[in-house]
């Protein structure tokens, strides 16, 4: 008796063919602390000077007039931490900065977060 016979054939499937999976890149922790935001997603200041992401967020902290300042960060939000958090999808820096209301620690948090991220 020939092997073939034996052999059960199998049913073709109709239809398209699936769809191949594609492997998302695992961004690393440096790559995400360095990444600047789509640009429709800058964080404009309340003076019209654009932020691209967290590093130039901290390095803007030094210069930023304290109006500026005081109009994002007030009692009832951080907008700094919601745009970190919403953008960056960075929920511990986020946290960590949401209810701070001085401009010289919040410059520091952050400095101290991108540094440990680094290493």
């Amino acid at each position: 008796m020939p092997r073939n016979s034996t052999i059960l054939k199998r049913k073709k499937k109709r239809g398209r063919p699936p769809k191949r999976k594609t492997r998302k890149r695992k961004t690393s922790k440096k790559t995400r602390v360095r990444k600047n935001a789509p640009k429709h997603n800058y964080f404009i200041l309340c003076n019209g000077k654009p932020v691209k992401n967290v590093k130039e967020l901290a390095d803007v902290m030094e210069e930023l007039e304290d109006h500026v300042f005081k109009h994002h960060v007030r009692a009832d939000g951080n907008d700094f931490a919601k745009w970190v958090k919403d953008i960056f999808k960075d929920i511990e820096l986020a946290e960590k900065i949401a209810g701070i209301k001085d401009k010289k620690h919040m410059q520091l948090v952050i400095y101290k977060h991108i540094t440990h991220k680094l290493w």
